[in-house]
């Protein structure tokens, strides 16, 4: 059998980023894959990453991408890697929180209840504070206001009219309970919040019209085409090719002209 060589620059972030190495790999029984994908993953590609993006953006956005690809292990992985990188519980939980609109109540509360036991495992006291700012009066209001705020004045006048008759409900709900309950929520800011969703959508990989609009929230909220490539390419080895180039062919739509 070949010798097993991991680079020393991998092995230096596995080191980092995990508590227990042996949890995210296969070293002893599968070797062969784990040096191809370390070395990639933690040489190759992090590389790519570590200038346009914060250590703790990237860790944020391969959580979020655990949960659209529905990979609990990796999910339980990597909220002790977000621990472990000084990211804070709060900020954890938002993430967590930003999918429900997106993969439904029936899948989010199973990563939700892993996160809590994570958290348990880290002596961190639940529940955690609450983030939500709207009340049942104003979230419509605030939904609407959000909205305009990443997408442009006007943008909620134009899904209101456009609304199929008999479907109007539909565009109330994204107003009140997608955009008011959840994205107006304090813990993390507005860049991170939009740029988590996108790569949420990016891994399902199913939901290339609403990834699209999204890339433009991402441009229209000064993040730029060189710190959405870098964080797909942290992404790659985990969501895998076709579902990568599909969310760069949403980012070069969003931003035409290179930063």
């Amino acid at each position: 059998m070949k010798d097993f060589k991991i680079t020393d620059y991998a092995r230096q972030q596995i080191r980092k980023l995990f508590s227990q190495r042996n949890s995210v790999n296969t070293l002893k029984r599968d070797p062969e894959l784990t040096q191809i994908f370390d070395n990639f993953a933690f040489d190759e590609a992090l590389k790519l990453t570590e200038e346009p993006v914060l250590e703790k953006t990237r860790a944020m956005c391969i959580l979020a991408s655990t949960i659209g690809c529905n990979a609990m292990r990796q999910f339980k992985v990597y909220v002790d890697v977000c621990l472990n990188v000084g990211i804070k519980p709060r900020e954890i939980r938002e993430v967590i929180y930003q999918t429900v609109p997106y993969v439904g109540f029936s899948k989010m509360i199973d990563f939700l209840l892993e996160m809590n036991e994570v958290f348990e495992d880290n002596d961190i006291k639940l529940p955690l504070d609450n983030q939500g700012i709207v009340t049942p009066d104003n979230r419509r209001e605030k939904g609407r206001e959000y909205i305009d705020s990443i997408y442009g004045a006007g943008t909620v006048e134009k899904m209101e009219k456009e609304a199929p008759e008999g479907q109007e409900h539909i565009v109330e709900f994204m107003e009140s309970y997608c955009f008011g309950d959840f994205y107006t929520r304090c813990g993390i800011d507005k860049e991170h919040r939009v740029l988590v969703t996108f790569c949420l959508l990016a891994s399902m990989g199913v939901a290339q019209p609403q990834l699209e609009n999204l890339g433009v929230a991402c441009k229209n909220l000064n993040i730029t085409k060189k710190e959405m490539v870098a964080v797909l390419t942290g992404m790659l080895p985990y969501i895998g090719f076709p579902k990568t180039l599909n969310a760069l062919t949403a980012v070069n739509g969003a931003y035409p002209e290179a930063d």
